[in-house]
């Protein structure tokens, strides 16, 4: 995610024209968010095909790698752990997936099992994806209202490098902006007030999710044979507790299903026995 808005930092600063995630490309190079596609395309009543082409590379993408972007690229994760950072945001928080562990089970030096008291449950039963799917619905339907992107003005992630090219403009080229004043208020009001915005709201995850379905590649897997719950026959949860989009693994009960994973592997990185991989197929 740094290497990614280092990048395109450079590029503004160079005038290399190589934009934001949410228009992007060198010289004839020319590509867009894919929720920004959409819009566009349902705001101008045309199909814009350039720019579908960049939105079918996309899709295919995310079907064959799953919702990389959200856990690799996306700068909202980077942001909130810097800014809104220690919020408590339950098993969705992006910000206490680290430190989470003392929900879980503990492993003594000898070797025994204990159960923690209060093991975390689900938050609530309503899966992700319905909400996410309601947010880009009146998104899209906004946009065909309208007549223009209306998500466009406050999505955080078009906010973040909007502020990003208003403090270089500030340094570099000595020109003040209230968008340093604007975008960051409305960025922390998204991202404290609606703390799971990346989970259940996000319309641009939501759409991704949709591609994602058809994922079969770096699906995280849980050898039985090793993992504590089965193993020991005692309730772990460590990996689920760990995941920001609350994907039980195990037994789906989570409120995210498997479409919504974004290979952070969060949830590999806290199981305690290894027991989790992310194969190819």
């Amino acid at each position: 995610m740094a290497v990614v808005a280092v990048t395109i930092i450079i590029g503004a600063v160079k005038n290399a024209g190589t934009g934001s995630l949410s228009a992007f490309g060198v010289e004839n190079i020319a590509a867009i968010c894919p929720l920004g596609y959409l819009e566009t395309a349902l705001a101008g009543r045309e199909l814009l095909p350039h720019l579908l082409v960049s939105f079918l590379v996309i899709a295919g993408l995310t079907a064959l790698l799953g919702r990389v972007f959200c856990g690799w690229i996306c700068p909202i994760p980077l942001v909130r752990k810097l800014v809104v950072n220690k919020v408590d945001e339950g098993q969705q928080s992006f910000t206490n997936s680290t430190t989470n562990d003392d929900s879980a089970q503990a492993i003594l030096a000898d070797g025994e099992i204990t159960t923690a008291s209060g093991s975390q449950e689900s938050s609530g039963t309503e899966k992700n994806s319905t909400s996410g799917l309601v947010i880009l619905g009146v998104t899209l339907g906004s946009s065909a209202i309208f007549g223009f992107p209306v998500f466009c003005l406050i999505c955080p992630i078009g906010l973040v490098f909007g502020t990003l090219f208003a403090l270089i403009r500030l340094l570099h080229f000595n020109e003040p902006s209230f968008d340093l004043i604007v975008f960051p208020v409305i960025i922390i009001v998204e991202l404290v007030l609606l703390k799971k915005w990346c989970s259940k709201l996000c319309p641009v995850g939501a759409l991704l999710s949709l591609f994602s379905r058809f994922n079969r590649t770096l699906v995280p897997t849980v050898d039985r044979s090793l993992c504590l719950e089965e193993s020991h026959d005692t309730k772990c949860q460590r990996c689920r507790s760990a995941c920001s989009f609350d994907v039980d693994l195990k037994n789906g009960s989570g409120t995210g299903g498997i479409s919504d994973c974004i290979k952070c592997r969060e949830c590999a990185d806290h199981c305690p026995v290894q027991a989790i991989r992310f194969p190819w197929r």
